[in-house]
């Protein structure tokens, strides 16, 4: 239950308590949010699990060394809070007891057009607003009451192969690691899920052991955060608050967003791309917020108390590794998720939804009691599946910009037409706007726009 949900982590010293049927022992690389939804879904199906992170556990809300991303504004997808849901029944609850903030979206989420804000309507989908650590710790706490799983904290060095032959690829046995002492040790695995993120050294570790890189997809959308959490009225029922969100709409190369999360407080995030310039004080943040929100939001801005110190992040390039294509040479027992197959734009919130998604595909086929290699190649093939949506959507939005540097891609071209004839449908056919925030949140295929734009208006 929630209860338990909020308990404080157990210490990285205590071995496993129990073990559940079948044999097999995992090793989750990364602590993040992907890492956790991870172990939460491959618990059922191995005897015990090693979740592996270079820096202590914390055990309350906190920003890490190794998410330099977390002081920004960051929410939950709806597709995200149902796959993190269906892993964790009961999650929801707890992060809304902890000071998660549910938002329609389009009537509590608010977005602005490049003209106006635009009026408030209730399309279907919620998304979830709270700080990044917040929600990290509201996983940390439900995964680490896993009776079989032992933290680790350590560095993965590389990956331990049982060498294969001409018609079989290798298998994994384990990793190496240099432990928090220094020490180089192995771990033994028979399944690793690789979690390690956007700076993790996956390729690396596939050089060392002579394995073939996955094809990998680039983009440089070229983004700047500079974000402060500000003081906000405690909400009432009559009056609850809503998130702000006014991208960079090509050719504007600024935007900002404003969300309420936990603690009675915004979290205010303002966009710069292309090279824009970034505020570098207070008064400058708050001169460009204002700014950029127009009157609407000015009061808010104007007469809240700043919390804390501005934080800045960057992200140039993005990049999507199709391990799928090269299902057949990756070493049996290798799983990779999250940001180790795909990082996103940030401006879409797509990140976090992706690896809960991906979660989901990884406790389904581990379900399906089939061959190893027949798992691996299931579980690549569906994992790809959100991350290749949410990277058309990103791509389809992106490409307006005539600074945008990718490569050719007809498969987002197609789709980002049919986003453009779906918006331009909706203006006349409001029904619709549902069905594309659907597909925006990653409920439904972009396929599923072909359908809408091929229909009579």
């Amino acid at each position: 239950g929630e209860r338990n949900a909020m308990v404080s982590p157990q210490s990285s010293a205590q071995p496993p308590r129990s073990t559940p049927k079948g044999g097999l022992r995992a090793v989750v690389i990364g602590g993040g949010v992907a890492g956790l939804a991870a172990c939460s879904a491959i618990a059922p199906h191995v005897a015990s699990i090693t979740l592996i992170e270079q820096e202590p556990m914390p055990t309350e809300p906190m920003i890490r060394r190794h998410t330099p991303q977390a002081p920004h504004v960051h929410a939950l997808l709806d597709s995200g809070r149902q796959a993190l849901e269906l892993l964790m029944p009961g999650l929801g609850a707890a992060l809304q007891n902890a000071g998660s903030l549910p938002l329609r979206v389009r009537s509590q989420w608010r977005s602005h057009d490049g003209h106006e804000w635009c009026a408030p309507e209730d399309t279907g989908p919620v998304v979830l607003s709270q700080s990044r650590p917040l929600l990290e710790h509201v996983l940390r706490c439900r995964v680490l009451t896993l009776p079989h799983l032992l933290v680790q904290t350590a560095r993965v060095r590389g990956l331990m192969l049982a060498a294969g032959d001409a018609t079989r690829a290798p298998r994994l046995i384990g990793v190496s690691l240099n432990d928090s002492d220094g020490q180089r040790r192995q771990l033994d695995a028979d399944i690793v899920v690789d979690a390690s993120g956007r700076a993790g050294d996956s390729l690396k570790w596939f050089e060392a052991a002579g394995l073939e890189l996955p094809p990998e997809m680039t983009r440089h959308p070229d983004i700047r955060y500079t974000s402060a959490f500000f003081a906000r009225p405690a909400q009432t029922r009559a009056n609850p608050p809503c998130a702000w969100l006014r991208p960079a709409r090509a050719p504007a190369t600024q935007g900002l967003v404003m969300a309420p999360i936990e603690g009675d407080r915004w979290v205010v995030t303002l966009i710069g791309r292309f090279g824009a310039s970034m505020p570098r004080d207070e008064d400058g943040f708050r001169q460009r917020a204002l700014a950029i929100a127009g009157p609407e939001l000015a009061d808010s801005l104007a007469s809240a108390r700043m919390l804390s110190q501005l934080r800045g992040f960057a992200i140039k390039s993005v990049r999507f590794r199709r391990f799928d294509r090269k299902a057949s040479a990756l070493p049996l027992g290798y799983f990779p998720i999250g940001d180790t197959i795909a990082t996103f734009n940030p401006l879409y919130g797509q990140g976090m939804s992706v690896a809960a998604l991906q979660a989901v595909a990884l406790q389904q086929t581990l379900s399906d009691h089939t061959a190893p290699a027949v798992q691996q190649t299931s579980y690549l093939t569906a994992a790809h599946r959100p991350a290749d949506w949410a990277w058309k959507i990103g791509g389809a939005v992106d490409r307006a910009y005539a600074q945008m540097r990718q490569q050719e891609d007809a498969d987002c071209d197609h789709f980002a037409e049919r986003l453009r004839l779906a918006f331009s449908a909706s203006v006349l056919r409001p029904e619709l706007r549902g069905q594309i925030d659907r597909v925006l949140h990653l409920l439904d295929a972009p396929e599923k726009l072909d359908a809408l734009c091929t229909e009579p208006v």
